[in-house]
């Protein structure tokens, strides 16, 4: 007779085996629920990057004045083109890092999803990466529409995930 082994490692980690019970019957996430997702997550990103871009305005704005230099419409411009990489690289951080970690955003928590391969098991770092660039497609947002209540958009098919309930 052979004991279980105390030291063995779990079989896993994720909660996935009590959530997902059959592969093939997902319970995706409603409509109403992937936009509260949008709008969560949006105002997050937006705190952030508001933060991000703060911080930076005001480094470079201090280290302009230690030098006795103006800001000039120069470096306004700099200001504008630098803020759109603060942008993406701050949601391409936030939805890698949070979705990667957790299999869940900020807003995913508050609504009860998470992120699944379409299998049903959990997502590679290189699908949430892909889930995550997909998102800067121009007008990816309206993929949602028609698809006859499965909310099923261009970053979830690209990369091969879905979103789902967790209650």
């Amino acid at each position: 007779m052979q004991s279980e082994n105390p030291y063995a490692a779990p079989e896993s980690i994720s909660p996935m085996s009590e959530i997902v019970q059959d592969p093939h019957q997902l319970r995706i996430a409603s409509q109403g629920k992937r936009f509260l997702n949008l709008i969560l997550d949006t105002i997050v990103t937006q705190v952030l990057q508001g933060v991000v871009g703060i911080a930076l305005g005001v480094v470079y704005g201090v280290s302009r004045a230690a030098q006795g230099d103006p800001v000039t419409s120069q470096d306004e411009l700099m200001f504008q083109i630098v803020g759109i990489f603060v942008g993406f690289g701050t949601l391409t951080i936030y939805f890698v890092f949070t979705e990667t970690l957790f299999q869940r955003s900020f807003a995913k928590f508050l609504t009860g999803t998470m992120v699944v391969r379409a299998d049903g098991g959990r997502p590679s770092f290189g699908q949430i990466l892909g889930r995550t660039l997909a998102r800067f497609i121009p007008f990816e947002a309206f993929s949602f529409f028609g698809n006859k209540g499965f909310p099923v958009g261009w970053h979830d098919s690209l990369s091969g995930t879905r979103v789902i309930n967790t209650r």
